[in-house]
């Protein structure tokens, strides 16, 4: 079957499996940014456990891509190569499935260090959920800025000594 015959025969079938794909993560991150302490927010969110069951998701989207219409031929690694690689409707949602399974990783990380450092963090969470690398950003820097300042401290209270 051809790829235009997909999208036009398929179109509400791939509108529900994007859907499906863009909430396949969020019972994860609702955890996370509302009940961050919670046992059932520790035992699902673990990077070992998570991700990967996007990722079996991810996995079956690349069969059925392969399954209906074969996957395309990626002819070079130029940009409008890969473009049009993408552009095939099923590979493009799980080009959106691995990255929500990429920013949920970051997240679950950025949150379990939080959790050990006694840090809120919940801001920084959606912003990794929604913005993917700017919420890591600016987790970034708040980690830079606390390491920095717990350095100064450290040699202000070494210097008091």
């Amino acid at each position: 079957m051809t790829i235009w015959l997909v999208e036009y025969f398929g179109s509400r079938e791939l509108n529900t499996l994007f859907w499906v794909a863009t909430a396949s993560s969020a019972p994860f991150w609702i955890l996370m940014l509302f009940w961050p302490r919670s046992r059932l927010t520790h035992t699902l969110c673990r990077l070992w456990l998570a991700p990967p069951l996007l990722g079996v998701f991810y996995l079956y989207l690349l069969y059925l891509a392969n399954d209906l219409t074969g996957l395309p031929r990626l002819e070079g690694v130029e940009m409008k190569n890969v473009r049009r690689f993408w552009a095939h409707p099923i590979l493009f949602i799980a080009l959106w499935m691995h990255r929500l399974a990429m920013d949920l990783f970051v997240g679950i990380w950025i949150a379990r260090f939080a959790r050990f450092r006694g840090w809120e963090v919940r801001f920084e969470l959606l912003l990794v959920w929604l913005l993917g690398p700017i919420g890591t950003l600016v987790f970034a820097g708040r980690y830079w800025v606390a390491t920095v300042i717990s350095k100064f401290r450290a040699r202000q209270d070494s210097e008091a000594d």
